[in-house]
């Protein structure tokens, strides 16, 4: 039997029979919330929601397509929602900025073993922030947040760092 390696999450998941609006969800989820894109559950429920909501919306369309384009951005906006945020992507720039200001490279697949070891670890600092806010990134709030969690990587990565392995 010849085995197939895949390149990106979506190939594995069309392998294995998910649809368009879940592949789509799951990319998303890998890069920005990987603690998402292994609950099955949350990509189907989420992706049958946005299915539903845009099929409804273009049935009821009479084929105007200004409500069926209306219908896709619906389907979008179920689809995403309450994803905008990323504490998983703050984590992986503060992380990749500091091993860049070192001089010392590291491949994104390790960047994001980084990012997703150590945010357990930052859970307290996000806590402390209306990060459910979708204007929040514009706040100057979330300058203090970003500061705050620079300054907590790096000691956590130093501390690591001077770790044997």
């Amino acid at each position: 039997m010849e085995t197939k390696n895949f390149t990106t999450v979506a190939e594995v998941a069309q392998k294995i029979g998910l649809n368009n609006l879940a592949l789509r969800l799951l990319e998303y989820l890998n890069q920005y919330h990987p603690d998402l894109a292994l609950d099955y559950d949350f990509i189907m429920g989420r992706a049958g929601y946005a299915a539903t909501v845009r099929d409804d919306m273009i049935r009821s369309s009479d084929g105007n397509p200004a409500l069926q384009q209306k219908a896709e951005s619906e389907c979008n906006r179920v689809l995403m929602a309450d994803l905008e945020f990323s504490e998983h992507s703050i984590i992986f720039g503060i992380i990749d900025e500091y091993y860049y200001e070192q001089g010392r490279t590291k491949k994104p697949a390790e960047v994001k073993g980084l990012a997703i070891e150590l945010r357990p670890h930052l859970k307290n600092i996000f806590a402390k922030y209306p990060t459910d806010n979708p204007e929040f990134t514009a706040e100057v709030e979330y300058d203090e947040m970003v500061e705050e969690l620079q300054e907590e990587i790096e000691k956590l990565l130093q501390k690591r760092d001077e770790l044997p392995f």
